[in-house]
């Protein structure tokens, strides 16, 4: 007899294996991440350099200072908590 799986809010589990359902949620949120910063990144380099508030080589020069350093790896730090979390939801039943 086969053990029935869940995932929390009763939605059914796609693998016999609940590890692959977990690493399968960290996957889809990490693209999900991805794809939503990628686009929104894309559309405000594309107008700011059509703007001519900024150049690409300005833009691909740049380096942040210390302050900004420090903000974007604890940004950094809660994107990969926030997306190895999203694959701790699936739990055997």
């Amino acid at each position: 007899m086969s053990e029935k799986k869940s995932v929390k809010a009763g939605r059914p589990a796609f693998f016999s294996d609940p590890e692959i359902d977990r690493l399968l949620a960290i996957i889809v949120r990490l693209m999900t991440e991805h794809s939503v910063l990628s686009e929104r990144v894309k559309t405000l380099e594309s107008l700011l350099i059509e703007s001519g508030a900024i150049t690409r080589e300005a833009l691909d020069a740049f380096e942040p200072n210390e302050t900004q350093d420090a903000e974007w790896g604890q940004d950094r730090f809660r994107l990969i908590k926030d997306v190895l979390e999203s694959g701790a939801n699936v739990t055997k039943q």
